[in-house]
């Protein structure tokens, strides 16, 4: 299995790519892995292009959790658009495929562990 790493800087700093093109390619093609070179919108597999979930224009970052297959009809019609408004407006809408979306762009982190740990400690009255 492929990693997909969140930027295509991440493919030169762990030298899996040996210049700023190359790792652009390969974090576009692991995003398209992962969905399945499926529009995350409607589920077609034509003319697939990459897809800010959160337009950058409205502050959304350049990272893989950001970023969604989607047909060159799906990312048009989209444009600077909200997703999640877009998406309930349109006659492929569906749960589930918002369900996906959704556990992309906001994956559930296990927590982290504190350097550090409370701890029970009792203080009695040591004398």
């Amino acid at each position: 299995m492929t990693i997909l790493r969140q930027t295509p800087d991440d493919y030169l700093f762990h030298l899996e790519a040996v210049s700023p093109g190359e790792a652009k390619r390969l974090w576009r093609e692991r995003i398209k892995e992962n969905w399945n070179y499926e529009c995350a919108y409607c589920g077609s597999t034509e003319n697939i292009t990459l897809d800010h979930v959160q337009p950058r224009s409205l502050g959304g970052p350049d990272t893989s959790r950001n970023v969604v297959c989607a047909c060159e009809s799906c990312n048009h019609n989209k444009g600077r658009t909200e997703w999640e408004e877009w998406f309930q407006s349109q006659y492929f809408f569906s749960y589930e495929r918002g369900a996906a979306i959704e556990a992309w762009t906001n994956p559930v982190r296990a927590p982290k562990k504190s350097a550090y740990q409370r701890r029970n400690v009792c203080y009695a009255n040591v004398a």
